[in-house]
This record gives C-alpha cells, structure tokens and sequence, in this order.
C-alpha cells in the first residue's frame, strides 16, 4: 500500500474504491486478509477487521467485470 492518504477522510470507502485500479484494490484486500490472519493468530480469536472493505472492493471488481463483458471490443 502507498504511504501517504489519497482520499479526503470524508469520503466513503465504497467510493474510494471506484478511482483506484484492480491491482491496488487487490492489493488491498490481500493485506487485510493478511493483517486478519495475524492478528487472529495472535489472539487466538475468530477476526472480521474489515467486512465492509471487502464487500466494497469485491462489488467493485464484480461491477467492472460485468462492464468489461458487456463492452464491445474496440475496431483496429
């Protein structure tokens, strides 16, 4: 992940999402995943940290997958 905050604090989540690429978004959800697991591990607890993040990254991927299925390709 970056090192410096992109997003206006005020700003959603779900919308922050919409600017960033698939690989960012990717990136993302797999750190948090991984930050789960650890802190799961740590604390010998069942962890959700961040439900909301990866239902917002996950309805953007699956938005754009339905954009690029339904998007001529382009004439050479």
């Amino acid at each position: 992940m970056g090192s410096c905050v992109p997003f206006a604090d005020d700003e959603p989540f779900a919308q922050r999402v919409k600017s960033l690429a698939d690989d960012e978004l990717l990136e993302i959800w797999e750190e948090t995943q991984q930050i789960e697991t650890i802190l799961s591990k740590a604390l010998h607890a069942d962890l959700e940290i961040s439900p909301e993040y990866e239902k917002a990254i996950v309805e953007e991927l699956f938005v754009r997958s339905g954009r690029r299925l339904h998007t001529p390709p382009a004439a050479e």
